[in-house]
């Protein structure tokens, strides 16, 4: 029996377990709209939560951490590296986990794992001074050094990787045909309150303290967002009887796959990786993960050696966050409706990363200004549509968990050595202009690898089967 915003599809082997789950504590086909739309909220929800995690959240706290915790920016940032490389090298155990057990368990496992994260990096310093007090440490640095590396090995992990695998894993498995209207609504929300993130987190400190703000954060994400995940979370739509996207018109879905690539076979981790495609545009991903983590990591700090205000630098994530929904909008429309090649999406994300940071080399002026938040906004709203819609197009969804674990974890190193590359830039010539050219150099060769990086799926035989 077909439901009316939905059904079982076709091939799709019941799984009573998994079935009987996704009705705990209510049964979504209930919901008087597709549910897939209650997945977007919640998706965009987890993702916003995962703020703390990024760098644009914790890039607030480090003049505060640098200050209690008594080392150098250098110093810091190294910590930064070594957390964050950590944390990549287990994020693909955290996608095998999330194919395994859902997105609604791992939802929960990651709000209080970053909850947990926030707690001990408010009482980094506290423990720092505890611990060289008990080993009678020559330095308070060797032992504030491995505390912070654990605090951000949690959020990074927890934060910045599972929680917002978890976000865009689920949104991919619940549309197929309306992944990019998807995405771009739930896009709004959250360039938003990337954007926004670091002046009401400077707010957020100013009234609470650095340490007061992450206590309170850690509330919000560990008993909030891990409530609203049990609640509302399901896996897919075949487990509650639904379909993708909620429709079941025979003559919708004939005109919608015209515009679709058909997929021919689900790829597992291994074979994407044999793929020119999947690293193309995994590297292409990471590179503005590299220098938008290094850039905002450093921004006040920045900002300042060229004459900007604390406020004035901060203020650059709001025309940014305008820009990057437009483009964001723009990808998805394009993607649902046209035939255009993702590859074309590449392409432009990586010259709009060129030219952002070529603004970036004159961030004093109003010209560099205005081509940093227009470059970084173009490229932050690209890639939020290619994230969320790239993988599941290219390589299906039996091993999305995985193959985005793997991306993930790619990015995270790339978001991990840029911090440290651009405080050793400094040091070495005493700003950190010669670290943003070299970083202008690696966007420039992804984008002639774009032009190559074809869908998988097209150039699987016609008799490939799923």
């Amino acid at each position: 029996m077909i439901h009316p915003r939905g059904g079982l599809q076709e091939g799709v082997e019941p799984i009573v377990a998994a079935q009987d789950f996704a009705k705990i504590p209510f049964s979504v086909s209930r919901c008087p709209v597709f549910y897939g739309w209650v997945i977007v909220a919640v998706s965009t929800l987890a993702i916003i939560c995962s703020i703390p995690g990024q760098t644009m959240g914790l890039g607030v706290f480090t003049d505060y951490l640098i200050g209690a915790l008594g080392l150098s920016r250098e110093q810091l940032s190294r910590t930064y590296m070594f957390g964050t490389v950590a944390s990549g090298a287990i994020l693909p155990i955290a996608g095998r986990m999330l194919d395994r057990f859902g997105v609604r368990v791992m939802a929960v496992f990651a709000s209080i794992g970053l909850a947990i994260g926030l707690i001990l990096l408010s009482m980094s310093d506290s423990i720092a001074n505890i611990g060289a007090s008990q080993i009678m440490a020559v330095s308070d640095v060797w032992v504030a050094m491995p505390v912070i590396t654990i605090c951000f090995l949690l959020m990074r992990f927890f934060g910045q990787g599972t929680l917002t695998m978890v976000g865009r894993v689920a949104m991919g498995k619940w549309f197929n045909h309306r992944r990019g209207l998807a995405t771009a609504i739930s896009g709004i929300f959250v360039t938003f309150a990337f954007s926004a993130a670091p002046v009401l987190l400077n707010l957020l400190i100013d009234w609470l303290g650095w340490q007061g703000a992450c206590v309170a954060m850690a509330a919000v994400i560990g008993g909030g967002m891990s409530l609203i995940a049990w609640l509302f979370y399901r896996d897919n739509p075949e487990q509650c009887g639904l379909v993708m996207d909620g429709v079941s018109d025979p003559a919708w879905l004939d005109r919608k796959a015209k515009q679709a690539t058909e997929i021919r076979r689900e790829f597992t981790r291994r074979q994407a990786m044999q793929t020119l495609t999947f690293w193309a545009f995994s590297l292409g991903l990471s590179s503005y993960g590299l220098v938008i983590t290094a850039v905002t990591f450093h921004l006040t700090n920045l900002g300042a050696e060229m004459g900007r205000s604390r406020q004035a630098t901060l203020a650059i994530f709001w025309p940014m966050s305008i820009i990057g929904v437009l483009a964001r909008f723009a990808s998805s429309w394009l993607n649902d409706r046209t035939s255009i090649g993702l590859k074309w999406h590449l392409v432009a994300m990586m010259a709009a990363e060129i030219t952002g940071t070529f603004g970036v080399l004159f961030f004093h002026t109003t010209i560099g200004w205005t081509l940093t938040a227009l470059g970084y906004g173009i490229t932050g709203g690209l890639m939020g549509a290619l994230l969320n819609i790239a993988w599941p197009r290219f390589f299906g969804r039996k091993h999305l968990g995985a193959i985005s674990g793997l991306n993930m974890s790619v990015m995270v190193w790339a978001s991990a050595v840029g911090p440290w590359l651009f405080s050793l830039g400094h040091n070495l010539t005493g700003d950190y202009k010669g670290a943003v050219a070299i970083c202008s150099l690696l966007p420039a060769v992804i984008l002639v690898a774009a032009l190559k990086a074809e869908n998988p799926q097209t150039r699987l035989p016609a008799d490939d089967t799923v």
